[in-house]
């Protein structure tokens, strides 16, 4: 495997964790309103004109897809510090 592989699909987890954050910050109302039956999490008030809430499987998807961004991020991080992929690369070189 050449070496710009894992790279690449490093930035990639990091491009779908960073832009899935930053869509869930932007609507952390939504995000609030998922989880509405706990007591500990409430959405805050409405300021100024706000557009409708993105419908509920939306936000479930975009929680999913930033767990999996981070998950795998960390999973070619511990892959990329073993032997192993040092011994893929080497050998496709």
């Amino acid at each position: 495997m050449p070496l710009y592989v894992p790279q690449i699909m490093l930035a990639l987890a990091i491009v779908l964790t960073a832009g899935t954050g930053v869509w869930l910050l932007i609507n952390a109302r939504a995000v609030a309103r998922l989880f509405r039956h706990s007591d500990i999490i409430e959405p805050g008030p409405k300021l100024g004109r706000q557009t409708p809430p993105p419908p509920r499987g939306v936000v479930l998807a975009m929680l999913l897809a930033f767990n999996v961004g981070w998950l795998g991020s960390v999973a070619i991080w511990s892959w990329a510090m073993t032997d192993e992929a040092v011994q893929v690369v080497d050998a496709a070189g």
